[in-house]
């Protein structure tokens, strides 16, 4: 989609401490250097490293650099000036028992569900096939300009699903033969990511996607996933969909800010970033 993807090791000596995923862009004679909701630290990582790692990390990356650590406590950390406010996200534990999960959710949320059950849909899931689904994924288009929500574009599910169409999940529900509702999911094990959902009138009347999210949440937790995003948490420009989320009995966590990283070059005892390609090494694995 017109960008290149680089996982790199991160290391404190010849240690590996964790790794960075980094999307890199070409504009003209620009390129811009995206880390989203990382890096990704291994586990007992002293904090002296983590800072010393994310205070070098911009000096690190090629041309301008844009993060976003997963760790709200981790922005202060780099000394960089915020473009965009820490978001929260709303996430599901996919490792605790049906019943602790369905005990967390909120009583209107557990009894919009129980009218679900009740109600007869017939619920099917499958990978998602961009091309036989497109009738289904114009309905979601249709809805976003509708109600003027932003959302990864359409092109991004065509590729995920064209390169691994096991790595996606589409979950419907049906009532008198047609479909009502959908969700569909993007699945990096351990961790699945609520991608895109629709649902139309008769759906909602009868809280399809209160059902859909439960069926899809005891299917991932069966086959060993951990978690499940399911994404931003916007009180204000999208409270419907915020408080089903958090009805859900997600936990909501906030994250870091989107970062502007001057470039800057720092040596630390521990933790080296001299350059690209010494200090954080290209995984080839």
């Amino acid at each position: 989609m017109g960008g290149t993807v680089g996982r790199y090791r991160i290391l404190a000596g010849e240690n590996e401490i964790g790794r960075v995923q980094v999307l890199v862009r070409r504009w003209g004679p620009f390129r811009l250097a995206w880390v989203g909701r990382g890096p990704v630290w291994l586990a007992g990582v002293p904090e002296a490293e983590r800072r010393a790692a994310l205070a070098g990390l911009a000096g690190a990356l090629p041309g301008v650099a844009l993060v976003q650590p997963d760790r709200e406590d981790e922005a202060a950390w780099f000394g960089a000036p915020a473009l965009m406010t820490a978001p929260s996200v709303a996430e599901l534990d996919l490792a605790a028992p049906g019943a602790d999960r369905m005990a967390r959710q909120h009583g209107k949320w557990r009894n919009r569900l129980r009218k679900a059950q009740a109600a007869g849909l017939i619920l099917g899931h499958r990978p998602l096939d961009p091309a036989a689904d497109a009738g289904l994924l114009a309905r979601e288009a249709e809805q976003r300009r509708a109600r003027r929500y932003a959302a990864l574009p359409p092109a991004f599910l065509h590729h995920w699903a064209g390169h691994d169409r096991a790595a996606t999940r589409l979950f419907t529900a049906q009532a008198g033969g047609e479909v009502v509702a959908y969700m569909a999911f993007l699945m990096h094990p351990p961790v699945a990511t609520y991608h895109v959902g629709w649902s139309g009138a008769e759906g909602r009347r009868l809280s399809a996607h209160h059902l859909l999210l439960w069926q899809a949440s005891e299917w991932l937790a069966a086959r060993g996933f951990a978690r499940l995003d399911l994404g931003t948490v916007d009180t204000e420009t999208s409270p419907g969909l915020a408080r089903f989320k958090i009805g859900s009995g997600a936990r909501i966590r906030a994250i870091g800010p989107t970062l502007l990283p001057l470039p800057r070059i720092l040596h630390h005892p521990l933790v080296v970033l001299r350059a690209f390609p010494l200090a954080i090494r290209r995984n080839r694995g």
